[in-house]
């Protein structure tokens, strides 16, 4: 704005070493004002799984639904314990919003979780990317196939899993029954 070209002015003129430049913004409200498609939870909010899981509505599930969607969400969890599942698809990212992860714990069944895009072993997780997960902790103990259980992570690239503690088993790929394994990369 004009104060910051004033500044930027008087230290271009006076030549000066160490001349700071510093620039003003408007007063921003805290909390800012997020747009419809970031949501920040406490432990007690109700709604949580009906907000998640429309999105995911949105943006998840098999055969790759909302791959070219132009929705995209955020979901920030203050921290503290969650009860309620998190399915993550594409074009959506979970965050603790704690010091470490241990700050923000998910001990739904599924926790924060990732299936595979594709019910074809052949593709499995090979499509599913465009999402992240990070900074929580997850204890989840959700037997996804053959007795595995624990997290499951399924994905390719672009859907990093940052900065988690997980409890038990971290599943990073799916077995469909009766198939084989899907396939998976990266990602994680």
């Amino acid at each position: 704005g004009p104060l910051a070209a004033l500044v930027l002015g008087a230290c271009h003129f006076a030549m000066r070493p160490g001349c700071v430049l510093v620039f003003l913004a408007g007063a921003q409200q805290n909390p800012p004002v997020w747009p419809e498609s970031v949501q920040v939870f406490g432990p007690g909010d109700a709604g949580i799984a009906d907000a998640v899981n429309a999105a995911y509505a949105t943006n998840g599930g098999k055969h790759d639904h909302g791959q070219f969607s132009t929705k995209n969400f955020a979901f920030l969890f203050k921290p503290g314990t969650y009860t309620v599942d998190v399915p993550v698809g594409f074009y959506t990212q979970v965050l603790g919003l704690g010091d470490s992860p241990d700050d923000v714990e998910f001990t739904g069944p599924k926790g924060v979780y990732c299936e595979e895009g594709a019910t074809e072993f052949t593709v499995g997780a090979l499509d599913t990317f465009w999402r992240g997960a990070e900074n929580f902790r997850s204890t989840s103990t959700f037997s996804w196939f053959g007795g595995s259980s624990g997290m499951l992570w399924a994905v390719s690239q672009a859907a990093p899993l940052r900065r988690g503690h997980v409890g038990h088993n971290l599943l990073l790929f799916q077995y469909e029954e009766g198939g084989a394994a899907g396939f998976a990369s990266g990602g994680y």
